[in-house]
């Protein structure tokens, strides 16, 4: 197997893109009635940036970049 043209690579990258697009506005769409509080935390114990810190904290990140 070769190496994709440029062409080739944009067209990967920008449907990527064009679908990761169309998930989040599909996921807001349908969340659009839950106030911040709900969807940031489902059992209401934690605020956004907590939730997020502990998100990065938990090495998350890291294992979801190594698996992929």
């Amino acid at each position: 197997m070769g190496v994709p043209s440029t062409q080739a690579s944009n067209a990967i990258i920008y449907l990527t893109y064009g679908a990761f697009l169309v998930v989040g506005c599909y996921i807001a769409w349908r969340l659009r009635h839950q106030s911040k509080t709900e969807w940031l935390s489902s059992n209401k114990s934690q605020k956004g940036i907590p939730l997020a810190l502990n998100f990065i904290a938990s090495g998350e990140c890291i294992r979801a970049t190594l698996h992929a």
